[in-house]
Parts: structure tokens; sequence; C-alpha cells
């Protein structure tokens, strides 16, 4: 038998090399504290079970804040004309830190919680002023399909969830519209808007036209400018909830009935380039209020 030469010996070194890589890879994600035992949960409340390899204190904490959530989505339904269906339990997995949330569920973008029927997955976020607003965000998000029975496009979707998610939490209720400023999208308000005039504003892609953000046509790559768009739903939500006391308000409730479309937009809420410029002012004056606040 000949001995192999230079160039065949270093090939069979990188092949050890990757195979000792996906062996401890897969070992790694593996490990018995990497999978949530969804035999047992390890929380139970009035509208959630919940399975957690967090602590008992962390776990316990996002209970109370998916009740207090669960509570403040009804009474914002209630602001709409629209009511919670009946339903089963909603499910929750969470995880103890972003490592294993990112681990055990192959997550390599910038995901920090998402929801999958029939679960939210998250993660106790303890490195933040706010550990619970991932959890906020993605419990609205189950709320919206699982106990209002709303089917949604993207913009209202992630605008209602944004909405909840930002709003404080102050004396054991959702304080909805209130802005906790350590939150995501709020935290990128800097970007949104920079000049203060509209169509300088749009043509430096501060602003991204209201016709594309709620046809999903026409505007920047969503992959490049995907905080941008976060900053669009989520102020698009906050205005027609609140302005001019709650002006667009009822008009809200019906265009979320046929799914927020641009046909259903106009005619229950107006003319979009009329209501552009009514949404920019409102922009404007969210980031003077909020940035101005500092943080909590």
């Amino acid at each position: 038998m000949r001995s192999l030469n230079k160039r065949e010996k270093r090939y069979l070194v990188c092949l050890g090399i990757l195979a000792a890589f996906f062996a401890g890879s897969l070992f790694y994600r593996q490990r018995p504290d990497s999978n949530i035992n969804t035999e047992e949960p390890a929380k139970e409340t009035e509208h959630y079970i919940i399975y957690s390899t967090a602590t008992d204190e962390q776990t316990e904490e996002i209970a109370s804040v998916a009740e207090i959530v669960y509570d403040g989505y009804r009474k914002f339904l209630a602001q709409l004309g629209k009511t919670i269906e009946p339903h089963p339990k909603l499910k929750m997995k969470l995880y103890k830190d972003r490592e294993e949330f990112r681990r055990c569920n192959h997550v390599t973008n910038w995901y920090e919680a998402f929801y999958r029927r029939p679960y939210c997955y998250q993660y106790y976020s303890s490195q933040e002023k706010n550990p619970y607003h991932w959890a906020m965000h993605e419990a609205t998000h189950q709320l919206n399909y699982e106990a209002a029975n709303l089917s949604l496009l993207q913009w209202v979707s992630e605008g209602i969830a944004c909405y909840i998610a930002t709003s404080k939490i102050a004396e054991k209720s959702l304080q909805t519209g209130e802005i906790d400023r350590n939150t995501y999208p709020v935290w990128w308000l800097h970007i949104i808007a920079a000049s203060g005039d509209l169509q300088t504003d749009k043509d430096n892609l501060s602003i991204i036209p209201l016709r594309a953000i709620i046809s999903g046509q026409g505007g920047p790559d969503l992959n490049e400018y995907f905080n941008l768009y976060y900053l669009h739903w989520w102020s698009l939500t906050h205005f027609l909830m609140n302005y001019n006391d709650g002006q667009y308000r009822d008009g809200f409730g019906r265009l979320i009935s046929e799914q927020g479309t641009l046909l259903s937009f106009e005619k229950n809420i107006g003319k979009i380039e009329d209501i552009e410029l009514q949404w920019y002012q409102y922009v404007i004056e969210l980031k003077r209020k909020t940035e101005g606040q500092g943080g909590t």
C-alpha cells in the first residue's frame, strides 16, 4: 500500500476537521438543556401555557406580562369595536437566554423572537432594560391570529404588534400608546424623517412613500431597510389610533376587518397623499416628544 502524498494528507485533515465540527455542532444543539420540555408546562395562567428553560422568577415575570398584554390587547380591540373570540390557551416557549434561543431554533439572522403556530418563541432578555418587549411583540401576533382571528397584511400586522410591544407597563396595566423608549423599533427613531421636509426625506430614503408601505410595493429593499420599515409600520398604527384624539380610529377598525389593503385604506381613512402629510407631521412630533423624554 503506497503512502499518502502531502496533498492527500492535507485533504484528509480537512475532512477530519469538518467532521469534528459538524459532530460537535450536532452534540451542542442536542444537549439536554437545549430542548424545552413540552410534556410538563413550567407555568400555566388563565390564558397561557408556558414551557420554559428560564429561571422560575423569569418565567413568572413573563407569565405576568403575558396576561397584562392579553388584557391590554382586549382593551385595544374594544377601542376598534372588536372582541377576542373563545380560544384554547395560548402556548409559549421561553428560553433562558439569546444563545440558547438561537441555537435551538437555528436562528442565524436578526430575529430575536418569532411566532409559528401554535407557539411564540422568545428568550428572556436579561441584558436589556426591558427584558420582555420581544415577548410582547410575538404575543400580539399570536393574539391577532389565534384570539381575534384576524387576517392582516404585513404593515398592519407588524404595526399592531409594535404598537402593543412599545407600550409602557405601569401598575400591572398596559398603557397602550404610551411609549416605552427601551423597546424596538423606538430606539431607531433617529433614522426616520431625518430632515423635517417630506420630499427631502423621500429623496434621502428616511421616509418611504405611504403608498409603498401600505401596498407592499415600490419601496426600498426590506432586508436592507427593515428598521425603517418597522418604524413606518409602528408610527402609522400609532397615528391611526391617536391622531386628533382618535379621528381615524373607527376607520382603522374597519380597515383591519378588510385586511389593511390599499383600497380599504383609502375607503376608510382617506386619500393616501392627504393622509401622508398628516402622518408625516405626526412622525415629526412623535420624534420630538419621544426623543426628548430620555431613557427610562
